[in-house]
């Protein structure tokens, strides 16, 4: 059998830190076997088990000790209804769900409820899944509008880990902080990540900016990945107060959507070395990043595929990618040998990858392409703008015409936007601006909300 990832680091060096108090490797192996005579009672071999809690740790303890007890660990948001949490797992055929204390469930259908309990385990028998079998299943946004569910394998997590260090190179005294939902990706990598490196994470259950601060200017944690948004934040209150990031501080992944190249020139120019990552949940993460030692990367690249030929792309400029990184759909009997990622992009003589928005969000206006990701790239760097998106709303003339949806405290009329937009072909510019006075809706992932944003805006007049 082979050896799991958490018994080949099992030592009494630090692992995981929180608010208060912390766990060593050895007692994080522990509080999987107080939970085994509970779990081993519900699990059985290739059970989809669905999981929910607001605690980042308990996210960290049953997505390893679900598939070392051979089942299939599926998380979910917390956050979101009941109805959505079972839909998706009437997608997959999941029929019981596994929360805690810091959630409250009431019997759904035929779904089985289990409230997770601590006990002493004198025996326990962990199995290892093999390099083949399905460690857990995440969904994402399909097409059509239903979520789709994609299995990942553990060769495709050890794969995408194994890539990615061989770009950022992590070191065992590493603090990596895990402030992104673990129900997805990019917040869920970190936990396998850490334990398959052996460096350390941080734990904060919520995204809060003055907490992550606080974090980097004390030098309790020196990796951190965020989305755009996030970053854009602490940026703006650190330069608001003066601050400078600790030179023991490595880098911050920023992914989930493009950074923008004003905010990478900000925070680097605080001490923040911003990485441009880009992946999604079928990569298990990250498939093109920028090194950190890449010197002559252009700021508004993602890097190099982190993997030879395992990005090309299409007639149409779509981005498509393969590897070992790569999961399969749920329902997906044969997977393909090249995923159609839906965004389109290029890569430069260099092998530099640009990626230049999503296929399914360009603006048709007039009969020209439009690219909304180019135009907030522009807005964005007028400082009294905190948060922009573009969006096309329907038009009878101009079958959609281009909206500057903007967060800022300051009064900004169009024109002076439009300011900001030398260079660009006219037809691009935005015949209209929705003000916002509070920051633009998200997503729980800290994404900007694109559909509901749209929503406000084809509602507004």
């Amino acid at each position: 059998m082979t050896t799991s990832w958490i018994e080949k680091n099992l030592s009494n060096n630090p692992f995981i830190y929180l608010e208060n108090g912390e766990y060593s490797f050895k007692d994080f192996f522990e509080l999987l076997i107080e939970y085994y005579n509970f779990s081993s009672e519900i699990i059985n071999k290739n059970e989809k088990i669905t999981f929910i809690s607001k605690s980042v740790l308990q996210y960290s303890i049953f997505s390893n000790l679900i598939p070392m007890l051979g089942g299939i660990f599926v998380p979910m948001n917390p956050k979101s209804p009941i109805d959505e949490i079972t839909k998706k797992m009437n997608i997959i055929g999941s029929k019981k769900i596994i929360y805690d204390e810091s959630i409250e469930l009431e019997k759904v259908g035929n779904i089985s409820l289990f409230h997770s309990e601590k006990s002493q385990a004198s025996n326990y028998k962990f199995t290892w899944p093999s390099y083949e079998d399905i460690f857990c299943i995440l969904f994402t946004s399909g097409s059509s509008g239903l979520p789709k569910a994609v299995s990942i394998s553990r060769k495709n997590i050890e794969s995408s880990c194994n890539i990615s260090q061989k770009n950022l190179s992590v070191e065992k005294s590493d603090k990596w902080l895990l402030c992104m939902p673990p129900y997805h990706a990019g917040g869920l990598s970190i936990i396998y990540r850490s334990l398959i490196l052996g460096n350390k994470f941080h734990i904060e259950d919520d995204f809060n900016s003055e907490k992550v601060i606080d974090l980097i200017m004390s030098e309790k944690i020196n990796i951190v990945s965020m989305v755009p948004t996030m970053l854009s934040k602490i940026v703006y209150e650190m330069k608001d107060k003066n601050l400078i990031a600790p030179k023991s501080f490595k880098f911050v992944l920023c992914g989930g959507a493009k950074t923008p190249e004003e905010l990478i020139y900000s925070s680097n120019n605080i001490g923040l070395r911003t990485l441009p990552t880009y992946g999604m949940t079928e990569t298990s993460s990250q498939i093109a990043t920028a090194s950190p030692n890449d010197i002559f990367r252009p700021l508004n690249s993602v890097g190099k595929p982190l993997s030879k030929g395992s990005i090309k792309i299409s007639k149409n400029s779509e981005i498509q990618v393969s590897g070992e990184m790569v999961a399969k759909y749920y329902d997906e009997k044969v997977p393909k040998k090249w995923l159609q990622t839906g965004d389109y992009g290029y890569l430069d003589k260099d092998n530099y990858l640009f990626v230049k928005g999503r296929i399914d969000e360009l603006i048709i206006s007039g009969g020209e392409n439009i690219n909304p990701l180019e135009i907030e790239e522009f807005i964005s760097k007028n400082k009294k703008i905190k948060e922009c998106i573009v969006l096309g709303k329907t038009d009878e003339y101009w079958g959609e015409k281009v909206i500057a949806a903007i967060y800022s405290d300051d009064d900004i009329t169009l024109e002076e936007i439009n300011s900001y937009l030398d260079g660009l072909d006219k037809f691009k510019y935005p015949k209209d601006i929705v003000k916002f006075n509070k920051p633009l809706p998200k997503l729980h992932n800290g994404k900007l909300d694109r559909k509901k944003i749209k929503k406000i805006i084809n509602e507004s007049k």
